[in-house]
């Protein structure tokens, strides 16, 4: 088989199934030629409804909590249900210093939901107590719900 590459007259094998069309690989590469990635099985999809005992991120404004600051939760399965009455749930809280503590979201506390959240080191190496806060507010917001948070929680 004869072809032409510019000015350049090249000339190949007879071409058979399975070959590429030119003599260096390329796009035009038989199929049988390429390796494709094996695909991964698709991500189970959270139901919606309840989610106790499953944690999710908050991205908080600040270094730390005190009252007025707010984080967002993010990746509720039904964010519009969790606003209108939380559940219990674990809160992967990411603060602005890119420092993280795991804490807890209760719902138990006759004053309403709380969020206790255990002793950690902000970014710039102050150690903050651990400390259970009150939710002042809960609302939703898109895709996410932020909370708001308030006094500290009576012990």
């Amino acid at each position: 088989m004869t072809i032409f590459r510019g000015s350049e007259r090249v000339t190949t094998r007879a071409r058979s199934p399975g070959m590429a069309r030119c003599a260096r690989p390329c796009r035009h590469t038989a199929k049988t030629d390429r390796i494709r990635a094996p695909r991964s099985p698709p991500m189970p999809q959270p139901a919606t409804g309840s989610t106790e005992g499953e944690t999710f991120p908050a991205v908080c404004g600040h270094t730390h909590l005190f009252p007025g600051a707010r984080c967002r939760l993010q990746g509720l399965p039904d964010p519009r249900a969790f606003a209108a009455d939380p559940w219990p749930i674990g809160v992967d809280l990411r603060f602005s210093d890119v420092v993280g503590a795991e804490a807890e979201l209760r719902t138990d506390d006759l004053a309403g939901p709380v969020l206790a959240v255990p002793a950690y080191t902000t970014g710039a190496g102050t150690k903050i107590e651990g400390r259970t806060w009150l939710v002042r507010g809960v609302a939703l917001e898109g895709d996410e719900v932020e909370l708001t948070i308030g006094s500290r929680a009576v012990a």
